[in-house]
């Protein structure tokens, strides 16, 4: 019997397939199937996070991804897989990999999206400060940057409730 008590585990077609974003660009790969020592993230040392529906919108993966010497590009859908696994995923590839910024895009809006934006701020509060850490969400088929500080807020309802209050 496996981890999943012998079911079939359902599975999204892109976590089967790797996609090119451009030349320029490194393969998109599944986050949660690659090695956390893996020389394609200790070349880039800049990791782009992308929610796995991003392939509606691949010219601003690619955008992103072609920033700052390029990105390795890791998808991951937190539909799919608990945010706890996915965190610990991502802490373990910053840390073996010596990433030095981590870029998350995902559409704006998803309660499981923005998880992932939740993971990355966790990850640099708890176990790696050094990292500079990026966001980006597309609503409504623009590109909109966020700050830390953003994703921060967002976790804390009390804090939405007063802002809109004053």
């Amino acid at each position: 019997m496996d981890f999943y008590g012998g079911r079939a585990r359902r599975t999204c077609a892109k976590e089967k397939e790797m996609v090119k974003v451009s030349n320029d660009c490194a393969e998109m790969q599944y986050l949660m199937r690659i090695n956390v020592g893996d020389r394609r993230l200790r070349d880039k040392q800049n990791l782009l996070l992308v929610g796995s529906c991003m392939d509606r919108y691949h010219d601003f993966v690619k955008e992103i991804c072609e920033r700052d010497g390029g990105h390795a590009v890791l998808h991951i859908c937190l539909e799919e897989t608990h945010m706890n696994q996915a965190g610990f995923k991502i802490a373990s590839i910053v840390k073996y990999s010596d990433i030095k910024r981590v870029t998350t895009l995902t559409v704006d809006g998803s309660p499981h999206c923005v998880q992932l934006h939740y993971a990355v701020e966790d990850i640099k509060r708890h176990f790696a400060s050094e990292i500079e850490t990026v966001h980006f969400v597309i609503e409504k088929g623009k590109l909109f940057e966020v700050s830390p500080d953003a994703v921060k807020r967002s976790r804390h309802l009390s804090k939405i409730q007063k802002m809109l209050d004053d």
